[in-house]
């Protein structure tokens, strides 16, 4: 066998491989502080706080209201030290900012057990050691409601320290953690809330397409909206050109700002002035909850997109120069792959239309080529701040924790596909902590709260023009959140298929069916179950405080909503009206039409009701009395002669008999025409017309 060296690259390129370099954290000589390892948001993680204690809260000056004190254990964080930086190797700031806070929590519980047994007269040996941990700590921390990742975070450490001590573990049973299930507004109220993030998103898109349109024109538009336009994009092209910097300042000109640049306050509108050019917050937010919406995504799965990867590509099998990509076969598609942080190489796919405004495709695509000069300004920025650290000693740790913390999140924004600019004229991102967008009465709130404040404004709007009639108000759309969004999706995808599990798999993501199951109980159909059981009683109570329980109103009141007073008269009448051996009323049972040949002057004793479409009413009760009858006529034409069924038109009768079932359930239907068959054919119930003698074995019922 011969062997072919097809590696060439050494010998004719005379080059090497080279794999690319990663910016070592800085490294703290307290074996107390270190920096997680993952490779897009490591964070420094400081646990001084645990060895000397902490009497008031980093983030304010008084300590904070809520903020408890704990006292320091120095052997026992030392103790932990190995088993945490082990569980937060790779993890982000948010993870580790859940273990610090179990940590935090536990030795509260640690104090307050010791402060109990002195107030007791039974001190105990302060705990510096896993060795003294007992049940008696697991026990306070339940009564004190810990949760159960607060207390499963603690556990975890406590039990990798001891094994490696060579002890056996705590065996601590975790607490029950509470069930929330996430709330579903009704269709209409998210329906309601879905177009107005639509009608947002679209006019952040049409107000782009208004900029680039009028920067390519020397033409003063006539419209006033359009000529504000104008002039901004034209002047802001101009203070690019002049000034050389993609976010210019009114520092950067020669000349001063005209006058209508400024507000009448005297400000400049530094923030409006650049929004025809570049997003700003609230239209990166637009574009943002527009994307959620369509693609069932958890929100962290759109946030961390990486723009440094090819996520969005054409689908495999479209021809690139088409711009109708296969709109003949099937709608055009395209790839939308974006990683999940929490199972890193599982891809979430999405398909869609290349054409559609609404779509993730188009507004990721739209989007990256709006931002791209923000992302290079970002990677000049980047490009000094590694020199400066690479120059900067390493002898001061906390100036390379400063320099190196904001290398690590410039990277950040440059792999973030939501650049915006922000008011003080700074590129920034949208993140897991990011600062709101939207304000409320001049208060700050999120887009999605100022939305919902707004649409609720115009329930009430309306509910004052319908206070005077009879129809119900307007309630108030509750608290959305963007987390809401997938319980959302995966509720039409479960409507939609009718109840296909396997399309909640597929639309979610999820590895196994179980998790698709159980995700749609918690949040879909055990809310629906809730509420129903809950709606019901309301219902009931109300009833029984008017001093009647009818089943019958019961259902509608449940079903169909409040009964008018021409329904209680009818179901009045209804319950007046006789009723036959089929149990259909009849609206006057003394006088017959003279084709169903019964006794003159006296009440019907003939009763072929579906002949009698005068008089005759279906209840819901005649379900059982119809199909006895169906079966009764079919007994019937196997023993009479032919001119006799069609003379005394039984066949009539059996086309309007059937005709009368499909009014009611069919299984129901079903069933109650099998039993009556079984009945006739075992003789236990007598067919009019026919002498008890006969025998009916040759009936199937079908």
């Amino acid at each position: 066998m011969r062997t072919y060296n097809k590696d060439h690259l050494k010998e004719h390129g005379k080059v090497t491989l080279a794999t690319a370099s990663r910016l070592a954290p800085p490294k703290s000589d307290d074996v107390l502080i270190f920096w997680t390892h993952h490779p897009d948001h490591p964070c420094e993680v400081d646990l001084t706080s645990f060895a000397h204690g902490q009497k008031k809260s980093k983030h304010s000056k008084g300590g904070g209201i809520k903020f408890r004190s704990f006292s320091g254990r120095p052997e026992l964080i030392k103790q932990l030290c190995p088993a945490i930086q082990k569980n937060l190797f790779y993890a982000t700031k948010a993870t580790a900012s859940c273990y610090l806070t179990s940590l935090r929590e536990w030795w509260r519980i640690l104090d307050a057990v010791e402060e109990e047994a002195e107030a007791a007269g039974h001190p105990i040996k302060r705990v510096d050691d896993v060795r003294l941990l007992t049940h008696v700590h697991s026990q306070l921390a339940k009564e004190k409601g810990f949760n159960r990742k607060n207390f499963g975070y603690f556990r975890t450490l406590v039990d990798t320290t001891l094994m490696a001590l060579g002890k056996s573990r705590t065996y601590w049973e975790s607490p029950e953690d509470s069930i929330k299930e996430k709330h579903i507004p009704p269709q209409s109220q998210r329906d309601e809330l879905r177009f107005e993030v639509r009608n947002s998103c679209r006019k952040v898109l049409e107000l782009w397409d208004l900029s680039d349109r009028l920067s390519h024109t020397d033409t003063k538009p006539k419209d006033p909206f359009e000529f504000i336009i104008w002039r901004n994009t034209k002047y802001y092209r101009l203070a690019q050109k002049e000034s050389g910097k993609v976010i210019p300042s009114p520092d950067d000109l020669k000349d001063p700002m005209p006058s209508w640049a400024y507000n009448t306050r005297g400000n400049f509108e530094s923030y409006l002035w650049r929004s025809t050019i570049f997003p700003t917050h609230r239209d990166a937010d637009a574009v943002w909850h527009q994307c959620l919406l369509n693609t069932g995504w958890n929100s962290s799965t759109l946030t961390y997109l990486d723009a440094s990867k090819k996520f969005l590509i054409d689908h495999f099998k479209d021809d690139a120069e088409n711009p109708h990509r296969r709109f003949v076969l099937s709608p055009q598609t395209y790839d939308l792959i974006g990683n999940k942080g929490r199972s890193p190489g599982k891809e979430q796919i999405i398909t869609g239309q290349w054409k559609s405004l609404d779509a993730p495709g188009h507004l990721i695509k739209t989007y990256l080529a709006r931002v791209e000069p923000l992302r290079e300004l970002l990677k000049e920025k980047l490009a000094s701040e590694m020199l400066k650290y690479e120059q900067m000693s390493r002898t001061n740790y906390d100036e390379l924790t400063a320099q190196f913390a904001k290398i690590k999140k410039l990277e950040q924004g440059i792999r973030s596909v939501w650049l915006y600019v922000n008011y003080n004229g700074n590129v920034s991102w949208i993140s897991d902590k990011t600062n709101p967008s939207g304000f409320i009465e001049g208060h700050p709130a999120t887009y999605l709260e100022e939305i919902v404040y707004h649409l609720n404004q115009k329930r009430d709007s309306k509910n004052i023009l319908i206070e005077k009639s009879s129809q119900p108000f307007l309630q108030h759309i509750p608290r959305v959140r963007p987390q809401d969004f997938r319980v959302w999706f995966s509720d039409y995808v479960y409507r939609a298929s009718y109840g296909n599990m396997l399309q909640v798999q597929k639309a979610l993501n999820h590895t196994r069916l179980q998790t698709s199951a159980n995700y749609v109980n918690t949040h879909t159909l055990n809310q629906e179950s809730s509420n129903s059981a809950r709606y019901f009683l309301n219902i009931l109570v109300k009833e029984l405080d008017a001093g009647r329980v009818d089943l019958t109103i019961l259902a509608h009141l449940y079903r169909h909503g409040n009964l008018t007073p021409e329904q209680e008269e009818l179901l009045t009448q209804a319950r007046a009206l006789p009723k036959s051996r089929m149990k259909i009323g009849c609206k006057d049972a003394r006088h017959p039409p003279s084709h169903i040949k019964a006794t003159p002057n006296t009440l019907c004793d003939v009763q072929r009701c579906m002949l009698c479409l005068e008089h005759a009413v279906l209840l819901p009760e005649s379900l059982d009395g119809i199909a006895m009858r169906v079966e009764e006529l079919r007994a019937l034409q196997s023993a009479i002669p032919l001119e006799m069924w069609i003379e005394e038109m039984y066949d009539l009768e059996l086309k309007n008999n059937l005709l009368a079932l499909h009014g009611f359930d069919i299984n129901q239907s079903l069933i109650a025409r099998k039993k009556w068959a079984q009945a006739i054919v075992q003789g236990t119930h007598y067919v009019p017309g026919i002498p008890l003698s006969s025998s009916f074995d040759f009936m199937e019922f079908t």
